[in-house]
């Protein structure tokens, strides 16, 4: 379906993708078609670099989502965790701290730590991201977003089983002197000031230079939830040649507040054999409604009240007092090139870039005490391309090569147990790749990709695992020590251990020892001993391993007409394993997925409707999932594991349909079935000897069987569940509706999604779903027809909907959520120059 690009902007395009300020010419071309009347008539074509060469959205034959830069400021996607907006497949979770999970169609992992790699790949200006925490800069001064859905296992970077998010910046133009400024504000005391400039420097040389800085209080009672972000990029485009050109680009930006907050919904409560638990031996007390009311928060007075007087933490069994405040202030900064060079016939694309990123944050989620992340990551890449066509076939040959070094200190308090990690991890990863297209006649094409990864990587780590265990045993029931202190929060042991008071330890301080670990009496003495003891025990991890793997694609393409497009496809892909640092549980296996897509892309009446399908089987394998679990020493630990099996299909339509003149209509609709054909796994049982079968088992909505061998433990069997944020229906409807009034132009926009339910929690518990939702966004636009001024009025989640994005346990059993962002509106005023 490759039809001609007509320049020129039509009055009727305004409506689907009015240019952004400063927006580049890259990101749209005008699909065009003159009717009966004369009237020229189409709707607007976005143009995507998806598969490594321009092209039109409607001419891509993959399953991509894109979106100009001003859809995303009419959306108020800000960062990454906003673009289901526009791409309803992808689910972004926002998680303690700078961690994110990134899910399509069920494919992703809950969080990327400085020792695991996200499914769903992250490139910025054509850069993968190895450590995506950060997408504030990602989302300045944009041109366009891609969303592909499916493995991407020939053209891209690592690790792109689930799929791929490209966001690429605005480039700078030449011979062009243009700026533009902007100001937000809305509820929550919010503001966004942003700004752009784009100056030549001579005939062959412009730059480009960007920044926003956004803050707003917190979206939770407590203060929680606040963010307070910077970003800056600069850019150096040069002609140097008829036949070279290049691209320089920088970015800075930085991350304060307090990062999402968590609300409490209840405790799980241990009570064996209880018929009226809510899983086996588990009932959950539901918090009141002043603690669990949706943006409440885990600081309030009532919401520490309930913990307190509801939840213990084994072993040391003492109240839940003392949560730490959120905090952030992190830091990325980043530099990329890009050098095209013609070849006579054969083009030439090289990207090196290097990126490095700081965390220093504190965060409660789950509803830890404290976590307390301390990462320095640093990121080398080079990508070099050449393309080509000779006669019938179009061609390309590339290779990648990323190597990485994370060093880091976290600790996971949760009073009664504290884990301090201190780790340095390097990976190195090379890639050759190819991809062929040839024209079999002038409609009718076949596509064929190969791609050979090559990774190694090692660890050096070590976890100190600190136990407080009371040792007061009661008539009846568990132990208990109200009157001894949880672990203090600190970012190593010893930084928690110099907060205990001497006298707490009657045999001599952990720090007295010539190595702080072993058993220490702690409290005071009673007529049967200590009152308690802290136990301190090290996991050392010193591992290499290593990763080859070839992934391809095949694919035909056939144009039915000049604006019908139909594709299949299949494609493999591969994410590589790693290193946990946890006992028993140190590394985990590579995980494999295969794809099959059939699609049709469409455009009926001179242009005026696009319809588009796509149906969609995937097989996943060796599926890694990151979660909070014990180890094999029974420690509390955040690691990944492979699962095992899965499905997902479905099928999927979104359409444009330009009604009039003035007036588009827009939407979609997906149908899911992702389900987990095996999905397995062990944990530890720590009950005691004596204690009956199936005492303390496991707090999950799975089926599970104790075991003796090799260790006691359960063998949980979570196969036939969904898959995780895998909603088996969604639906998205927007109208625009621009009127024409001189002097001043207005357009009225409507969005609305729908999402049925979905699991949000790894332990699948009867509480952890999110239920369905419903969202709409709206706004006004006003466009003077004489300045170049605008002004937008904004009301987002009209419907004030509390939407659930993640449901964890943490310390003492306490259930707890994080949200989508509650009801926000606000004005915006931009101004071009």
């Amino acid at each position: 379906m490759r039809t001609p690009l007509v320049a020129g902007t039509a009055m009727t395009l305004a409506l689907l993708a009015q240019p952004a300020l400063g927006q580049t010419t890259e990101t749209q071309a005008t699909q065009t078609q003159t009717s009966e009347t004369g009237e020229t008539f189409g709707l607007n074509a976005i143009i995507v670099t998806a598969q490594r060469r321009a092209e039109t959205l409607q001419d891509a034959a993959i399953a991509i989502n894109a979106a100009s830069g001003d859809q995303l400021v009419q959306n108020g996607v800000a960062d990454a965790t906003q673009l289901n907006t526009v791409a309803p497949a992808l689910y972004v979770a926002a998680g303690g701290g700078a961690n994110t999970g990134y899910f399509i169609r069920g494919v992703g992992n809950f969080a990327n730590n400085g020792y695991t790699s996200p499914a769903v790949a992250f490139n910025i200006d054509g850069v993968y991201i190895g450590r995506p925490s950060s997408t504030v800069a990602s989302f300045l001064d944009v041109n366009r977003v891609e969303v592909l859905k499916g493995p991407q296992g020939t053209l891209y970077g690592r690790n792109a089983t689930g799929g791929a998010i490209n966001v690429i910046p605005n480039a700078p133009q030449l011979g062009v002197s243009e700026g533009s400024v902007s100001a937000q504000y809305g509820n929550y005391d919010a503001y966004e000031l942003t700004g752009m400039v784009n100056a030549p420097l001579g005939n062959d040389v412009a730059l480009r230079l960007a920044g926003t800085v956004n803050e707003r209080d917190g979206y939770f009672s407590d203060g929680t939830g606040s963010a307070k972000d910077l970003a800056l990029r600069g850019q150096i485009y040069a002609e140097l040649s008829p036949a070279i050109n290049l691209r320089v680009s920088a970015d800075y930006s930085t991350q304060k507040g307090t990062g999402p907050g968590l609300n409490v919904e209840g405790v799980y409560t241990f009570t064996p054999f209880n018929p009226g638990a809510t899983v086996r031996n588990w009932l959950h007390v539901e918090a009141p409604d002043n603690v669990r009311a949706p943006y409440t928060g885990l600081f309030t007075p009532e919401a520490l009240d309930f913990i307190e007087n509801t939840a213990t933490a084994a072993p040391l069994f003492a109240p839940l007092t003392g949560y730490a405040y959120p905090r952030r202030d992190d830091e990325y900064w980043g530099l990329n090139a890009e050098v095209n060079v013609d070849l006579g016939g054969v083009d030439l694309v090289v990207i090196p870039a290097y990126r490095h990123s700081k965390l220093d944050n504190q965060f409660n989620g789950p509803p830890f005490k404290a976590a307390i992340n301390s990462d320095t990551a640093e990121q080398y890449s080079l990508e070099a391309r050449l393309s080509g066509t000779s006669g019938p076939v179009e061609w390309l040959l590339g290779g990648y090569w990323f190597d990485e070094t994370v060093k880091g200190v976290n600790s996971f308090n949760q009073f009664s147990t504290t884990t301090f990690n201190s780790f340095d991890t390097h990976t190195r990863s090379l890639a050759a790749f190819g991809r062929v297209t040839w024209s079999l006649t002038d409609t009718l094409r076949l596509v064929g990709g190969l791609r050979y990864s090559d990774e190694k990587r090692d660890i050096v780590a070590q976890a100190d695992s600190l136990a407080a265990i009371c040792l007061t045993e009661l008539p009846s029931g568990q132990p208990s020590c109200p009157n001894l202190p949880t672990v203090p929060v600190g970012l190593t042991l010893r930084d928690s251990l110099a907060q205990y008071a001497p006298g707490l330890f009657p045999a001599g301080s952990p720090l007295d020892a010539p190595a702080p670990y072993g058993a220490f009496p702690f409290g005071p003495f009673g007529p049967m001993g200590p009152t308690a003891l802290l136990a301190i025990t090290p996991t050392v991890i010193d591992r290499a391993a290593s990763d080859r793997e070839v992934t391809w694609r095949a694919a035909v393409e056939f144009d039915a007409s000049p604006d019908n497009l139909v594709y299949a496809s299949f494609e493999t892909g591969f994410r590589a394993g790693g290193f946990n640092i946890t006992f028993g549980q140190e590394e985990y296996a590579p995980e494999f997925i295969d794809a099959w897509t059939l699609g049709s892309k469409n455009s009926f009446f001179n242009n005026s409707l696009q319809l588009n399908l796509e149906a969609f089987y995937w097989k996943y394998r060796g599926q890694q999932l990151a979660a909070l679990g014990l180890d094999d020493n029974g420690n509390n630990a955040f690691y990944t594991r492979n699962v095992g099996k899965s499905s997902v299909k479905g099928v999927e339509m979104d359409f444009q349909w330009l009604a009039g003149p003035t007036t588009l209509v827009h939407g979609g609709a997906q149908y899911l079935d992702a389900t987990y054909d095996s999905f397995q796994y062990n944990q530890i049982d720590l009950s005691d000897e004596g204690d009956p079968p199936y005492f303390l088992t496991p707090i999950t909505g799975c089926g599970y069987t104790q075991v003796s061998e090799p260790v006691r433990s359960f063998d949980i069997d979570c196969s036939g569940k969904p898959a995780l944020y895998a909603p088996k229906w969604s639906f998205n409807l927007g109208v625009q509706q621009k009127l024409e009034l001189d002097p001043l132009d207005i357009t009225f926009a409507l969005d609305g999604r729908y999402r049925a339910n979905r699991v949000i929690g790894f332990a699948y518990l009867p509480t952890g779903d999110s239920g369905a939702d419903f969202k709409m966004d709206a706004s006004i636009r006003f466009e003077p027809t004489e300045i170049p001024v605008t002004v937008m009025l904004f009301v987002r989640n009209l419907t004030d909907q509390a939407v659930q994005s993640t449901y964890q346990l943490g310390a003492g059993n306490v259930a707890s959520s994080a949200y989508e962002p509650p009801r926000t509106y606000g004005l915006r005023v931009g101004y071009t120059f």
